[in-house]
């Protein structure tokens, strides 16, 4: 459905919300009152909640007004079930990170109006991101996200190791960026057409040359497997995410990852898959292209580099870049499968992984605070010290490691489920043992909490405070991670309508 210029506007809400948001933190900031940075992390979380519950509406407005999609601006956004649900996965993450932000003394001491400011242009570009169905946008989009990510990662700017992420993030990815928009303009030149409706359509018309498309494939997959962190285009993800600031490493490995997903599965599902007509949501690729065993092998590479490489790190914070990597090994599996089940198993991963990635960071970010460090030896005790921070951890950690009763038990177990009803046995296996692996990394931190440095008596207890505000927050990731393992049936409705899986239609897409 194609709406007027005003309907346009309406359906931006939660756009037009980060944008005034922005604009109030920039005001706020120059102005300078006293007490500035609290207003200024105050105002950016209540414009972030804001857009968050506007997407929220929009979700619900769609399904009272019976719409599938609402195309805007000349078919160049969208906004539909998929993107709203990216939107709402991004708009939590933001506003967590906002919140986790507004307590650290080291954002205070670097400029709360600068942090608060990119945090911000950078949840508008992930909105774009997920609502993107052209080529012109999807380039705008992604350098919204992009560029202020590079300043966030450097935002330390006086400390050695920030200042190397934010070079190595930069060099990483213009290179990355430069070969997908390579990627991007030959398949404009290959189609003739910008949107991704009408690619589309010069992809199904018989007369695509399987080596110009599998040249396009490689320069798009460089791109975005650089967004997702996958192998081989994860090198820079460890450094970065280690010296950033730790709210943003966990704005990065989730916010800015779903959003990379969400372009994957657009372009992909949407150009270069057609559907096959079945209502079971079944895809096959365009011209033969063999792209799902490619996507399939560099799933099984990701997983396993980056579980092996988690082996040997001593920085907790370091050891969770590596698990990022590997985590995005397992979302993948969920892509190979071209079928609607997958795409389902995950967003629903994505979602649950949201939850207890953020959990762990705000973990780190909760011990940091408190007089820690980030070094494995540094959570000696530390479920001793702090028995709820380490209970909260250890929770976030077995969710991530696959263990019931957690959510990313029932996460891991719809992707394999997926594979092995579609015929991905061995991949399954891969994925199952590689699950087992990463056991052993995760458990090294808990046995620092528990096993290590324990007290010989209650006398010998020095506590470490981390104080009700982040005890609150996390809570607030606790909850999820513990709930959605038990009771997941609403969470998997949700991303099952949200996938597309009662259609043929692929995600955001008319055929």
């Amino acid at each position: 459905m194609e709406l007027g210029v005003v309907d346009n506007l309406a359906y931006l809400t939660p756009e037009f919300i980060l944008t005034a948001t922005l604009a109030g933190v920039i005001t706020l900031d120059l102005a300078r009152p006293k007490g500035a940075s609290g207003a200024i992390s105050k105002l950016a979380a209540t414009g972030i909640g804001a857009a968050l519950i506007m997407v929220l509406i929009t979700f619900f407005e769609l399904e009272y007004r019976q719409l599938t999609r609402v195309f805007l601006f000349a078919d160049s956004f969208v906004v539909d079930p998929f993107s709203l649900f990216f939107k709402t996965v991004a708009g939590v993450c933001s506003f967590l990170v906002a919140l986790f932000a507004a307590r650290m003394r080291r954002v205070e001491a670097h400029g709360t109006g600068e942090f608060y400011s990119l945090l911000l242009v950078t949840t508008i570009g992930v909105f774009l991101m997920s609502s993107a169905v052209d080529l012109v946008g999807l380039v705008v989009a992604i350098e919204t996200l992009s560029i202020p990510s590079y300043v966030l990662a450097g935002f330390y700017k006086r400390d050695r190791g920030s200042s190397e992420a934010a070079l190595k993030y930069v060099l990483y990815g213009a290179v990355a960026t430069g070969t997908m928009l390579m990627g991007l303009s030959f398949l404009y030149g290959l189609a003739g057409d910008t949107t991704f409706a009408g690619i589309a359509r010069a992809m199904n018309s018989g007369n695509v040359d399987i080596l110009s498309l599998s040249i396009i494939l490689g320069l798009v997959l460089v791109g975005v497997g650089f967004k997702i962190s996958a192998a081989p285009f994860h090198m820079w993800t460890p450094d970065v995410y280690e010296g950033s600031p730790t709210p943003v490493t966990a704005y990065l490995a989730t916010a800015s990852k779903a959003a990379g997903f969400a372009v994957l599965l657009r372009l992909f599902y949407n150009i270069l898959a057609r559907p096959e007509g079945s209502p079971t949501g079944q895809w096959l690729p365009i011209g033969d292209a063999g792209w799902t065993q490619l996507v399939a092998v560099i799933s099984v590479l990701t997983m396993t580099i980056g579980n092996l490489a988690a082996y040997r790190q001593t920085n907790v914070k370091r050891l969770l870049a590596y698990s990022s990597i590997a985590h995005a090994g397992y979302i993948l599996l969920g892509f190979v499968v071209l079928h609607g089940l997958g795409i389902m198993a995950m967003l629903f991963y994505i979602a649950v992984y949201v939850f207890m990635n953020l959990g762990a960071f705000l973990s780190i970010i909760a011990v940091s605070e408190a007089g820690g460090g980030e070094e494995i030896s540094d959570f000696r005790g530390l479920g001793w010290r702090s028995p709820f921070l380490g209970l909260c951890l250890s929770a976030f950690l077995f969710s991530l490691t696959g263990l019931p009763p957690f959510a990313g038990f029932v996460g891991k177990a719809y992707l394999f489920a997926a594979l092995v009803k579609n015929g991905w046995i061995w991949l399954a296996v891969i994925a199952a043992l590689n699950s087992a692996v990463s056991l052993y990394y995760y458990v090294r931190v808990v046995k620092a909490m528990y096993l290590e440095g324990i007290p010989r008596n209650e006398n010998d207890v020095v506590p470490l405070r981390i104080g009700g505000y982040f005890g609150i927050l996390l809570f607030v990731c606790l909850v999820p991670t513990i709930v959605l393992g038990i009771y997941w049936q609403p969470l998997q409705k949700l991303a099952m309508h949200s996938s597309g899986v009662n259609t043929t239609q692929g995600p955001g897409l008319p055929r």
